[in-house]
């Protein structure tokens, strides 16, 4: 019997969240790599037409090189 202790309580939480995010992520027509303002025009207009869009980043916020400080 395995261990109930934080570390494996969070591993198994994240290992069904994500089996269902990535499941859901790859029903989509068009993916974009890079949330930066190309990509999100792009999802946007895309969206619009009712393209099932899904954008994905790698950082915590988007805007790519518009957001340095």
């Amino acid at each position: 019997m395995m261990p109930l202790d934080e570390i494996t309580i969070t591993k198994i939480i994240l290992e069904k969240f994500s089996e269902k995010f990535i499941a859901k992520a790859l029903d989509v027509d068009v993916a974009i790599a890079g949330g930066g303002p190309a990509g999100l025009v792009a999802g946007k207009y895309l969206a619009e037409k009712g393209i099932k869009t899904c954008l994905f980043e790698r950082k915590l916020s988007v805007g790519g090189q518009a957001n340095f400080r």
